[in-house]
């Protein structure tokens, strides 16, 4: 019997307009009320974890910036957490100032950026809730504003080495974001093999940046000791790059269908797409 249930979120939980469709949402109600523990891992702010978390009524803890922080289920304050050390970000400013690539740092519900840009506008609201029963503008822009305040946004200007400096044990994860595929690579290959950084692929163009060791599948480990919860008690599903060692860790990893084909290919089972809620279609064929 499973007694819990990591869900990833972007192309996972949430379907292709990032919403926590109905059938999804009952599923995992029913799973809670069958006394089996769920809980989100994502690469998301812990802010952003932790609505979406409170939208289906978890109660165990959660896990954000890609396994740094782990998350208070009801209060959303952090619970513990694995930041980035300040040699090793001079470093990693060093190597990405090389090819001319951006970066920002994430703190606890932060997002520092040398300058307000394109690519960094609309940061915090796309890790919004987004309700599609809301009946009008006035109620879309108000839940903006609330949840835009869990999220701050900070312009630190163009000097990083020296805000990094003065960031000791604040700053959890970085993006590095690069549109030429060889200068892309190249960074990832440098820091990855640096031994100072987990790096992992979340999308065509970027990249995430954590600590060495950090991971959903080690923020997973650790919550399931403090609960007594063994391996092959832990279901998991994701879709991604960074969801590779928790799937493979998980006594069943399930692969969402519209999961990359290496993904796929490492999990015990693959379930529908997120546009076909595959993930209650996962709770309902292996869990309840």
């Amino acid at each position: 019997m499973y007694r819990l249930l990591a869900l990833d979120l972007d192309g996972t939980m949430l379907n292709p307009d990032k919403m926590i469709t109905p059938m999804t949402r009952s599923s995992i109600q029913q799973l809670i009320s069958a006394e089996v523990n769920v809980t989100i891992a994502s690469g998301r702010f812990p802010a952003s974890v932790w609505s979406h978390a409170k939208e289906v009524s978890m109660n165990f803890p959660l896990v954000a910036l890609n396994g740094a922080v782990t998350v208070d289920p009801l209060t959303g304050q952090l619970l513990d957490g694995v930041a980035l050390k300040i040699e090793d970000m001079l470093f990693m400013l060093d190597i990405i100032q090389q090819e001319g690539a951006y970066i920002h740092f994430y703190g606890y519900n932060v997002l520092y950026v040398q300058e307000i840009n394109d690519i960094n506008r609309n940061w915090a609201i796309n890790n919004r809730v987004n309700r599609p029963e809301l009946d009008s503008f006035e109620e879309r822009d108000e839940l903006d504003a609330i949840e835009a305040d869990l999220i701050r946004f900070v312009e630190v200007g163009k000097d990083f080495r020296t805000f990094v400096n003065q960031m000791p044990g604040m700053l959890f994860k970085a993006a590095v974001i690069c549109t030429d595929h060889d200068s892309r690579e190249n960074l990832f290959r440098t820091l990855e093999e640096s031994g100072l950084f987990q790096c992992t692929r979340t999308g065509s163009l970027r990249f995430d940046v954590n600590s060495a060791g950090v991971s959903k599948r080690g923020a997973l480990e650790r919550l399931c000791h403090a609960h007594q919860i063994e391996r092959e008690q832990v279901a998991a599903a994701g879709d991604y790059d960074n969801d590779l060692d928790m799937l493979q860790w998980a006594g069943l990893g399930i692969a969402m269908g519209n999961a990359e084909l290496h993904v796929k290919e490492i999990a015990n089972v693959v379930t529908g797409s997120n546009a076909e809620d595959g993930v209650a279609q996962a709770i309902h064929t292996f869990l309840l």
